[in-house]
């Protein structure tokens, strides 16, 4: 007898309509439909023969092809037993810092060699999003990015207007004077275009529309589904978007994220150990996707990233975000914001403007 043997680091997620193989070594995702995930799931303690007996003669074609992907994407080998040395893959999740990632709207008028900001950068933060909504003097922006130098910052993503970058040698020197620069994201340029600079190293988005505001943030869309480790892992029991996040606004007051109304103080006023303990600042970390409703039923829940800024019920922190246009159980995609049923929370937030 011939046994199918999946490698645990391609992990079976099961959706309402549709399931989805995630490869986490190589960092690729496949849907399929939920009979072959069952199919995959009776295979991990039968053999394929048995398979075959268990769903029917007349399904051994679909069977033996459902096989032979799996072989041929390098996800798993025949062999004649289960192997017991393939062990299931530990899907717990940590980090050795209390704040993994901040966002800073960026404001020149703010002083922000302070003890709190400087207090943030020694808890060993692994990325900053810096997000510059408008006119930005580059050279105080050069001067600010110089202060990570030295530090155990592993990336900065710049988003900045088109008016500063409209030419990629100002993107090439931004990259050589600070090396943890890894992507732009450029708004209100002429059109929607993508290049790499810096020896193809370091992405360019160039994006048509404005980003003036927050209002902007929360979109879920495929092109920002990532299928890696890091991210499974932490979905399984954490919030993928605000789990040890921190962010400063553009007036300095210190949020989950800049969109949330709720702020924690003021980073010229708070004390960041007394923030850490504040059970308040913490109480979206574990909100997992299998904790959201419909999201809960969505086939690539743990390869997504989330938003509870901006969701469907705005008097229910469980609910879909806002921003999402997928339906799993139909698995199609629509436009969110001319969905009838958005429109009373798109007017709540104030989003009418944006998207018109």
């Amino acid at each position: 007898m011939e046994y199918l043997n999946i490698y645990s680091n391609c992990q079976l997620v099961k959706g309402a309509s549709r399931s989805l193989i995630c490869d986490l070594q190589m960092r690729k995702s496949y849907p399929v439909s939920n009979d072959v995930y069952d199919v995959f799931c009776f295979l991990k303690d039968h053999s394929i023969e048995e398979c075959v007996a268990h769903y029917g003669v007349d399904n051994q074609e679909a069977i033996l092809s459902y096989v032979d992907f799996i072989v041929k994407k390098e996800m798993g080998f025949k062999d004649k037993g289960i192997l017991a040395e393939l062990s299931s893959l530990d899907l717990s999740w940590d980090a050795f810092t209390d704040i993994t990632n901040v966002i800073l709207e960026y404001n020149e008028d703010l002083n922000y060699d302070n003890p709190f900001f400087k207090a943030l950068f020694n808890l060993n933060v692994h990325g900053l999003e810096v997000r510059c909504y408008d006119q930005t003097d580059l050279k105080k922006l050069e001067v600010f990015l110089a202060t990570f130098k030295g530090s155990v910052l592993k990336y900065i993503k710049l988003i900045l207007p088109y008016s500063l970058a409209t030419n990629t040698k100002v993107l090439e020197q931004l990259v050589k004077d600070n090396l943890r620069i890894k992507s732009f994201l450029i708004h209100s340029a002429a059109e929607d275009q993508f290049i790499q600079i810096y020896k193809d190293s370091v992405p360019v988005t160039y994006y048509s529309e404005a980003i003036n505001s927050c209002l902007s943030c929360g979109t879920i869309r495929s092109a920002y589904f990532i299928t890696n480790m890091e991210l499974f892992t932490e979905s399984q029991q954490h919030n993928t978007c605000l789990n040890r996040k921190l962010s400063i606004d553009f007036n300095g007051f210190i949020k989950n994220c800049p969109s949330m109304q709720d702020s924690y103080g003021h980073m010229l006023e708070t004390n960041l150990p007394g923030l850490l303990e504040n059970q308040d600042f913490r109480k979206y970390w574990g909100i997992k996707k299998d904790d959201i409703s419909v999201c809960r039923d969505c086939e690539y829940r743990h390869v997504c990233t989330d938003c509870r800024a901006y969701v469907e019920d705005p008097d229910d922190i469980y609910s879909k975000p806002l921003k999402c246009g997928y339906d799993p159980y139909t698995n199609e995609w629509e436009d969110w914001a001319i969905h009838p049923m958005k429109q009373a929370a798109i007017e709540e937030y104030g989003l009418s403007a944006l998207i018109k």
